[in-house]
């Protein structure tokens, strides 16, 4: 099979080839997928360039631990009317070298999640860590109804499916954006926004104002961050009492000073998010209610910028430097 592999960490175009090797064959409670999107995401090109504590113990592998495709073969104990289903992939690539990106890939049966008809494969790639990362900072910032979530980067691709998810679940969202053209993005997915800036607490207390609070009221039940040192000042400023922050990076500085005798005051409770280690349960009602919303196409997804397997070095380099406002994929 066709497949995108690395032997040692580093830059892109230094470490990443594109070879024929072997596929993997399906053991007990495992199944072989025909990849025909692979999803690329921060985590994956930081552990490529080394930037990442996970271990690399393998002598080769292959990237990326989301994708979409179809189930080809199954091993014993799995349910053979799996073959020829649609499905979406999502941490293929935890403590195992084979990833997406390759024409096939072989994975405990449970990281395949059917695909709705209704979805393509482009966007089956796109889901994974993004989609279920906005799944638990929607749940551990307590949106719901009659609370007001703020957004943090409302239209990368954690941030946009959270924004959707936190209105969902029925809480007023106000996001976050860069730039006129991120607010008609957000815009189109019916969230309001705000552009950052140093008066961005008082932007958002105006657009609070206006959903009919008090100016002495004017903070969020709910906030969700994608930059915990960069933010956290508008944050302590912004949150309510027994208000909810659910952070899942921090890449300005993962070692900032915390004020913490400003956050008691608030009794601010703090989630830090990683999905790769959060509990296996929660994962799967994260999937229930998202398969749900997908089967009902209540959510709007971000725009998909798709490399051939071939050029797969540029894809990580528009990773790695946010050259797309939206999803990077390789296209097998």
């Amino acid at each position: 099979m066709r497949a995108a592999y690395y032997e040692t960490r580093g830059p892109a175009r230094e470490v990443l080839r594109v070879g024929d090797i072997p596929a993997e064959e399906p053991g007990p409670g495992m199944l072989r997928l025909r990849i025909a999107a692979s999803g690329i995401n921060p985590s994956d090109v930081k552990t490529r360039s080394g930037n990442s504590p996970r271990p690399q113990p393998w002598p080769r592998v292959i990237p990326h631990h989301d994708g979409a495709g179809t189930v080809e073969a199954v091993g014993s104990g799995v349910d053979p009317q799996r073959i020829g289903q649609r499905v979406w992939l999502y941490e293929c690539q935890i403590d195992r070298a084979g990833g997406t990106a390759a024409e096939y890939v072989t994975v405990p049966e449970a990281l395949a999640v059917p695909l709705p008809d209704n979805v393509s494969f482009d966007i089956g790639a796109a889901l994974g860590v993004p989609a279920l990362t906005a799944w638990f900072c929607a749940d551990r910032a307590g949106a719901a109804p009659g609370r007001n979530v703020l957004v943090h980067g409302a239209v990368g691709a954690v941030g946009f499916y959270a924004a959707q998810m936190a209105r969902l679940r029925g809480a007023r969202v106000l996001g976050t954006v860069s730039n006129e053209q991120q607010a008609a993005v957000a815009q189109a997915a019916g969230i309001e926004t705000v552009l950052r800036g140093d008066d961005l607490p008082l932007r958002a207390r105006e657009w609070l104002e206006a959903q009919g609070h008090a100016a002495t009221q004017s903070s969020f039940d709910g906030i969700i961050d994608l930059d915990f040192a960069a933010n956290l000042a508008a944050n302590v400023e912004l949150a309510a009492v027994n208000g909810r922050l659910a952070v899942y990076a921090s890449d300005t500085n993962l070692e900032p000073a915390v004020p913490v005798r400003a956050l008691m005051r608030r009794n601010l409770q703090v989630a830090f998010l990683l999905l790769y280690t959060l509990p296996l349960e929660e994962k799967r009602r994260a999937i229930t209610d998202l398969t749900g919303w997908l089967t009902l196409d209540a959510l709007r997804h971000p725009a998909i910028h798709a490399y051939p397997l071939e050029d797969i070095a540029s894809a990580h380099e528009a990773v790695e430097t946010r050259r797309h406002v939206g999803k990077v994929i390789v296209r097998l």
